[in-house]
């Protein structure tokens, strides 16, 4: 047995299963939603790589693991760079995404934006630079938007593509002597024209406690590419978020999300993108208190930023939603057993969910991105 194990062990191994995904000394090819009932273990020089986005594909350019520990050790890669929404080409020359660059018409390709806005390409008629999109401070992570291509008649230089989506989610996050990086890509040169670089992706951890020793986190944007009349614009940079619930330890750890430089080219002035965001800080998640009784109301998702959704047995039965301060901000009557309710008219903040003379008491706690 210690003889298999060992070989296993020097030529690769991967194993999943509903329990856990083991990634030791291999690369893994993977996309989408992935929830372990244990850990996910990616060790020993191991690369797990997002599989890139294609058009109509909501899972692809985007990666989800979720286990009660997540541990990425001894010099291990999760790399999103480049599979994120396409760059301009032939099909389409305008790059994808909400961010996308724009495709010269005359000119070099605009660089696409996420965390921080695309540059213009260069020549006369130059592709726009792509906006950033998305709140640097919520709880949401997105795919960075692909850069426009560089046209003359037809297109000349490709697009970059952005970095795909990145989520780890867990009760402990252990990042040691590892790297996760979504780096949005260059445009390609053009004869002519050039094409605009792609945006960075997105990074986010979220965990009751994160360790992160030893480590880079990036999501640059790619550069603008060269051409002999329109430059591509450089790309935003992406954006990288932590969230812990009680405790982050970090050494020796580094941020990236810069833009990309500009591409040359003899007309015009081609744009770099500008930097992306980073966001860190501690969250507070309320958990449910255990009780024998039913609530009268159930009431979810408890993190949210427009809609809940509440559901009862009995009806009619009055709702009344109160800030911290104690002040009562919104009351509904539910007269059907599911009901969804707006309060993305409601500040950001914690907010309890009451039932006034119902025979069933309910005390949500509902916290608001």
């Amino acid at each position: 047995m210690t003889i298999i194990l060992i070989a296993c062990i020097l030529t690769g191994y991967i194993y999943e299963d509903s329990d856990s995904l083991i990634v030791i000394n291999d690369t893994l090819v993977i996309c989408g939603d992935h929830d372990y009932a244990r850990k996910v273990h990616i060790t020993d020089h191991s690369v797990v790589l997002v599989r890139p986005w294609l058009e109509g594909s909501d899972s692809l350019g985007r990666l989800v693991l979720s286990a009660p520990l997540i541990v990425i050790q001894d010099s291990s890669l999760l790399n999103g760079s480049f599979r994120g929404y396409g760059g301009g080409d032939n099909s389409d020359p305008h790059g994808f995404g909400p961010g996308y660059g724009g495709a010269g018409n005359p000119g070099g390709g605009g660089g696409a934006g996420y965390g921080g806005n695309g540059g213009q390409g260069g020549d006369n008629a130059p592709g726009s630079g792509g906006s950033a999109y998305g709140d640097p401070a919520d709880t949401l992570i997105e795919r960075g938007s692909g850069g426009g291509a560089g046209r003359l008649g037809g297109v000349d230089g490709f697009g970059g593509n952005g970095g795909a989506a990145i989520t780890l989610r867990a009760q402990d996050v252990i990042i040691d002597s590892s790297d996760i990086e979504s780096h949005g890509e260059r445009g390609d040169d053009g004869g002519l024209e050039a094409g605009g670089g792609g945006s960075g992706g997105g990074i986010m951890i979220w965990g009751g406690t994160v360790t992160v020793h030893n480590a880079i986190l990036s999501a640059s944007g790619g550069n603008g590419a060269d051409a002999s009349f329109g430059g591509g614009g450089g790309a935003g940079g992406g954006r990288i978020k932590v969230f812990y619930e009680t405790v982050l330890d970090t050494t020796n750890i580094y941020f990236a999300v810069p833009g990309g430089s500009p591409g040359t080219g003899m007309y015009g002035t081609p744009g770099p993108g500008t930097s992306g965001t980073i966001h860190v800080r501690q969250i507070m998640l309320i958990a449910e208190q255990s009780h024998t009784h039913e609530h009268a109301v159930t009431v979810y998702p408890t993190l949210t930023h427009g809609n809940i959704t509440l559901q009862t047995a009995e009806i009619p039965v009055y709702v009344v939603l109160h800030n911290c301060t104690g002040q009562r901000v919104k009351t509904v009557c539910l007269w059907r057993t599911r009901t969804d309710l707006s309060v993305a008219d409601l500040d950001a903040g914690i907010y309890f969910v009451h039932t006034p003379g119902a025979s069933r008491s309910t005390n949500k706690i509902i916290v608001l991105k």
